[in-house]
């Protein structure tokens, strides 16, 4: 579609759908003795909080809503599961074919899906075609990120943050490595695309408490500085929040399955000269049904 605004041409790009943190799995049966280590304590989260506060149904309530706006692409940013045991694995893959194909939903993993040392690769052997290919060493959950996912002048960028953590941590970490990749993947000078960065925690110091946090975020905010990707979206804090920082927006969105605040986002993107206009709704559960509770729109500009 192609409209004038103004004396600007602006062609239609694509429509962008943000949802995270489902916490789709379900432990019914499986019981505080039928795990080890670190997974009893996500285990009693779960019995005694996250099984009454995520539900189902919730989620398969906003599942079919999300389809109802036809996105181009659906941008999910992890915690899929909750203590990343193979059969919550096995489930989850089952609710991601549902959502959408390979290629039309794109993922970066949060850290109750890489929860213990086993959860890596019951991830890629149940979620594989959702995830790039790891191009080092299998158990570096790194490996093969960030991913670029292109289409027309849009351009995805997915990190990682889901390092295996001690008991009692959510903290995440991109690492050196990946930070370096990174900088590349996001460098203005390499392209004109719009750039929207993925990423499962807080992308700067501050939002949230250390023990959930990401522990190179002073790095990462000195990356957003540097490059101003156009848009960053997270999940991990289960709330919604709008950030900025310089010419970037940063947007969490609440918890897909949460009974009180499930939410999504619908991001509008169209190609304007010069730029880009955006168009953000926020869309979350009142009175049992989904409905549009805040909105914006703004022009973005090359980098």
């Amino acid at each position: 579609m192609v409209h004038k605004a103004g004396q600007s041409i602006i062609v239609s790009l694509m429509r962008l759908i943000h949802i995270t943190d489902p916490h789709l799995s379900t432990l019914d049966g499986l019981g505080f003795l039928g795990v080890r280590g670190k997974r009893r304590s996500g285990y009693l989260s779960w019995y005694k909080n996250r099984r009454f506060a995520h539900r189902r149904e919730i989620l398969d309530q906003l599942t079919e809503s999300v389809a109802r706006h036809d996105p181009d692409r659906i941008l999910l940013t992890g915690d899929l599961v909750h203590i990343g045991l193979e059969r919550e694995m096995k489930e989850a893959a089952a609710w991601l074919r549902t959502l959408g194909s390979p290629g039309k939903v794109i993922l970066v993993p949060g850290n109750h899906d890489n929860y213990a040392t086993d959860s890596l690769e019951s991830m890629y052997r149940q979620w594989g075609d959702y995830l790039p290919q790891r191009n080092g060493d299998a158990h570096d959950y790194t490996a093969g990120f960030p991913f670029e996912h292109r289409a027309g002048s849009l351009k995805i960028t997915g990190v990682n943050t889901s390092c295996v953590t001690r008991i009692f941590s959510a903290a995440g970490e991109l690492g050196q490595s990946q930070r370096g990749r990174l900088l590349i993947s996001l460098d203005p000078g390499q392209d004109d695309h719009f750039h929207c960065l993925l990423i499962h925690h807080p992308p700067l110091p501050g939002i949230i408490y250390r023990r959930k946090a990401l522990r190179d975020a002073g790095e990462l905010g000195d990356i957003i500085r540097r490059t101003k990707p156009h848009l960053v979206l997270y999940g991990h804090i289960h709330c919604n929040r709008e950030d900025h920082l310089t010419d970037t927006r940063i947007y969490c969105t609440a918890s897909a399955s949460d009974a009180e605040n499930a939410s999504y986002r619908i991001f509008d993107i169209e190609q304007a000269d010069p730029g880009w206009h955006c168009r953000m709704r926020l869309v979350a559960l009142q009175d049992r049904q989904f409905k549009t509770v805040a909105e914006e729109s703004w022009q973005a500009t090359v980098s």
